[in-house]
């Protein structure tokens, strides 16, 4: 009876912690908060949706050309031999596989470009955050998108904005 009562004694001092407290610091921030809001990060998106619309003009210049000879083709179709209505449809075949093709390359290249400024960006912030860590003896940045439930105090970003929009005009 002795040695049952002494070992669940020793289980129950062994598995109860109590309250735990942590001394690190864990805090989060917004990367697309930063990125959208600062003045860097404002200028790198102006220029992505300027190249962005200028793609999107050229496109619809290029389908509008392709949407006349399909009306070209369709006023000579009762005119025109059926050899000439045939090289006319095949030539637009052609340039409607173009456009495809360009549309997909247009659409590859402005997602590689918005990469690549992004990577940019997020080199230029991450000393900044780095040293906003160590001078507020922060152990752990976490992504807001992954934090469910916080206290708005431990949010950063509006900190990191500021400092971005300080060291980068």
């Amino acid at each position: 009876m002795f040695s049952k009562r002494f070992i669940l004694l020793i289980i129950i001092v062994f598995f109860y912690h109590g309250n735990s407290y942590s001394n690190d610091r864990i805090v989060y921030m917004d990367f697309n908060y930063v990125i959208n809001n600062s003045n860097i990060g404002k200028k790198v998106l102006k220029e992505l949706n300027s190249l962005n619309k200028k793609n999107i003009d050229n496109l619809k210049k290029y389908q509008n050309k392709l949407k006349q000879e399909i009306e070209e083709i369709n006023k000579i179709k009762n005119i025109a031999s059926k050899e000439d209505i045939q090289k006319k449809i095949s030539a637009h075949n052609t340039k409607a596989k173009e456009y495809d093709k360009l549309k997909i390359k247009l659409s590859n290249e402005l997602n590689q470009r918005r990469n690549e400024e992004m990577n940019k960006l997020v080199q230029l912030i991450n000393p900044l955050l780095e040293n906003y860590m160590k001078e507020n003896s922060i152990d752990i940045v976490l992504n807001k998108e992954i934090v469910y439930f916080a206290k708005d105090q431990y949010d950063i970003s509006k900190d990191i904005l500021d400092l971005t929009n300080i060291n980068y005009k």
